[in-house]
């Protein structure tokens, strides 16, 4: 019990000290690059952390290659256009999987292993910094983000453990449940519900001039992802051996298991704003 309680307390003051940074970086305008920045440091550590995971199953990949392509695309999003992400993903894959054949280790699953890498850190968190770029809401769609991600997995979190009965994937992940997903999702729509209102009595411009009901529904898509996200990682660092992808965030882990549902849920709401605004 003092254990979970120490646990629990390290993961608040760790979010305690993060979070004021992190809505800085979003909402001071002179700070843009810097949240630039700030995404492409996360994802060069995500991009070790993956490689140190692929390594402990003997895979030989291209990480050095690997984190600097996947750097490479998260920094392209600055300029706002997918066109030119996708484009420095595929030119930075396609040098990537070249460089393997001509190191010699013509392994199907190290070029697979290595491209997934820049594809699942790289290019999943170029989309923070594209959210951020949208014209107009770009702050308000990343806060909406940090929302609908951070109440799905307190949700999860404190439900599955008061009700929690049913595994929802128990190979993967023991401690998840049906019970905690339903609790993420509910916590989820409950975030998108104050932010609507706030944003409604406060007339806050930098957010979507959405109905309640998109708000909601947007929500619940993103905790759905976000949920995803957090079981694949699981998955990975099961299949790896390991408790935790790093040690960079006392009390969460590292940036994998920090940023996991991010990662799945960030391009969800990037597309649906996108379709929605057009």
């Amino acid at each position: 019990m003092r254990r979970n309680r120490g646990a629990i307390l390290k993961r608040l003051l760790t979010t305690a000290v993060l979070l004021p940074l992190l809505l800085a970086l979003i909402l001071v305008p002179k700070l843009e690059p810097c949240f630039m920045l700030f995404c492409a440091l996360l994802a060069a550590v995500g991009l070790r952390e993956y490689f140190s995971l692929a390594r402990r199953k003997g895979i030989n990949v291209e990480g050095a290659f690997g984190i600097v392509a996947g750097t490479l695309v998260v920094l392209s999003a600055n300029w706002g256009r997918l066109e030119l992400t996708a484009m420095v993903f595929f030119v930075g894959t396609a040098l990537m999987a070249w460089a393997h054949i001509l190191a010699g280790a013509w392994s199907l699953t190290g070029v697979a292993a290595s491209v997934f890498g820049v594809f699942y850190v790289g290019w999943l968190s170029a989309h923070f910094v594209l959210l951020r770029q949208m014209p107009g809401i770009g702050p308000g769609l990343v806060i909406m983000l940090c929302v609908a991600v951070m109440a799905s997995d307190a949700g999860a979190y404190f439900v599955g453990k008061s009700f929690g009965k049913h595994k929802l994937a128990a190979r993967v992940s023991p401690n998840k449940t049906w019970e905690g997903a339903v609790g993420g999702v509910v916590a989820a729509v409950l975030g998108a519900v104050v932010l609507y209102l706030l944003r409604s009595s406060l007339h806050w411009g930098i957010y979507p001039d959405w109905g309640l009901p998109a708000y909601m529904g947007v929500c619940v898509a993103l905790a759905v992802t976000e949920q995803i996200g957090d079981l694949l990682e699981s998955m990975l660092k099961r299949d790896a051996g390991v408790k935790d992808s790093g040690g960079l965030f006392p009390g969460h882990g590292g940036v994998l298991d920090r940023c996991d549902g991010f990662l799945f849920a960030a391009p969800v709401l990037y597309y649906l704003a996108a379709l929605v605004e057009v």
